[in-house]
């Protein structure tokens, strides 16, 4: 009889103990979904893709979700009640912050991608060449903030990337501000990145990336530091800090060149017909590697 009582305890212990719903993600696949979705949000900042179109991006969500036979329905379910029960939450998320953190030593250690003689040829050039910081006050003239420059390098396979400090004050009179950066062909096409900034007096720290993938001479890369839909009234905003690097592999310089000079300026690496930037294109090619496992 005391073995039965014993054996009844721990069962109901047990039962206590895992009172999740019927509809809820086991803790196990749980963690999977959400290291491969914190996985795959390193990857869309790595290729430039964390702002814009937000449908497109979250076609690789579904496809996490898809792997695991999950429906967005039950992962929204499943995260609003791990959030209400904080316990569980934050075991989950020490076994994700544990496997991220084998992951990237693991990257940096070189297990996937061994470093070679071209790898040790990459270059990081910071191309900014105007004021480092701004600071304008409601005695200055409200206009937007824009910049060009221009390069004669600048080359298909370059990654732009875009770092500042910005703080809007609220008695600034921006609209809808934002932050921009473009790449401008030749040919007068474009690709850009945009980000939303806020006029409420918090200090951010912006980080914008784009890659050149256009098979066109670049005419230069321009952008707005404060843009916005509203350029008149006070003005009241700072930003310190910025640099523009250039990422760049010194060894494929001279056969990029080649690829560009042969390459007839009519033709582009999305159809004519196509009016968007090509970052909607990008985030098909990235899709399809996720597809392909690569």
């Amino acid at each position: 009889m005391q073995k039965l009582v014993v054996s009844m305890m721990l069962l109901m212990a047990l039962v206590a103990c895992n009172n999740r719903p019927s509809g809820v993600i086991d803790e196990s696949d749980m963690t999977d979904i959400l290291t491969e979705m914190h996985t795959l949000d390193g990857v869309l900042v790595a290729k430039g893709l964390q702002y814009g179109n937000n449908d497109a991006k979250q076609q690789y969500y579904d496809y996490i979700l898809k792997k695991y036979d999950v429906s967005r329905a039950e992962f929204d379910t499943s995260l609003v009640w791990y959030t209400k029960n904080p316990k569980k939450f934050v075991f989950i998320y020490d076994d994700v912050l544990e496997r991220l953190s084998t992951l990237e030593n693991e990257v940096r250690s070189n297990k996937y991608h061994p470093i070679d003689s071209i790898e040790l040829a990459k270059r990081n050039d910071d191309v900014w060449n105007k004021d480092r910081k701004y600071h304008f006050s409601e005695d200055s003239v409200r206009t937007r903030l824009n910049f060009e420059i221009k390069n004669p390098t600048f080359l298909l396979g370059d990654v732009y990337e875009l770092k500042f400090l910005q703080r809007i004050a609220p008695a600034d009179s921006s609209k809808n501000p934002q932050v921009v950066l473009r790449i401008n062909y030749a040919n007068g096409k474009k690709d850009s990145v945009y980000a939303i900034s806020h006029n409420d007096s918090l200090l951010r720290r912006f980080t914008l990336r784009l890659p050149a993938l256009r098979r066109l001479k670049i005419k230069s890369i321009s952008g707005d530091l404060l843009g916005s839909k509203v350029y008149k009234g006070k003005f009241n905003a700072e930003l310190d800090s910025i640099v523009l690097l250039r990422h760049y592999n010194t060894r494929y310089q001279d056969s990029l060149k080649k690829v560009v000079e042969k390459h007839d300026s009519k033709k582009y690496l999305i159809p004519a017909k196509e009016k968007k930037d090509s970052i909607n294109k990008l985030e098909l090619s990235v899709k399809e590697k996720l597809l392909n496992g690569k």
